[in-house]
Order: C-alpha cells, then structure tokens, then sequence
C-alpha cells in the first residue's frame, strides 16, 4: 500500500462521510492534504516502518469515517433529526444494549 492510495482512500470516504455539508467537506479535505503535505515535508519520518505505519493510519482512519460517521439534518417544521445513512455505515444489532449487565463481575445498585 502507498501513501498515495491512502491519501485518495482518505478523500473519497471523506467525501462520502460529508456528502452535502460542503463547509465540513472543504475542511476535511484541507485537513487530509496538510497532514500529508507535513509528513512529506518532515525529514524525521523517513523511517519506512514509521512510514508504514502512519499508511496504515489513514487506512484506519478513512475506515472509520467511512463506516461510523453519520450526519443528521433537522427536518423541516419538526423537532426530529433525519439521519443519512449510507450502504458503508456500520449497523450493530444492539446486543449489547438488550443485556447491559452480561459478562460484567460485582454487584451493582440501581439508582433511584
């Protein structure tokens, strides 16, 4: 994997993390290609697992935008929030808000 790779996977899931908050999007964007822009420019991170491992990073990094980023928009007349939610969002099935207390040591008190 290339830095290359990793600089145009970050774009694309920023693009689709913010896709119609073009504010939001223009600085993501900013922010990806300064980063880059310093670690290309810093004479300290020749190192090629250093290198390797910041690649991963952005890898990493434009996952999680991808998958766990959600944007919300008032709907118009109401106080509710429309959540665009896209084929890439990671969905949980709730299991682990259905037993709170499973696999947990100690007693515990309810608050009253």
């Amino acid at each position: 994997m290339s830095a290359i790779q990793a600089y145009r996977s970050l774009l694309r899931a920023s693009r689709l993390a913010f896709q119609g908050d073009s504010r939001l999007l223009l600085a993501s964007q900013h922010q990806i290609r300064s980063q880059f822009e310093r670690e290309r420019d810093n004479p300290e991170s020749e190192a090629k697992d250093t290198a390797d491992s910041k690649i991963q990073h952005a890898f990493e990094v434009a996952k999680y935008l991808r998958q766990n980023i959600v944007q919300a928009a008032k709907a118009e007349g109401e106080d509710t929030f429309k959540l665009r939610i896209h084929d890439e969002t990671e969905r949980g099935d709730n299991e682990s808000v259905k037993s709170p207390l499973k696999g947990r040591v100690g007693k515990f008190k309810r608050c009253s």
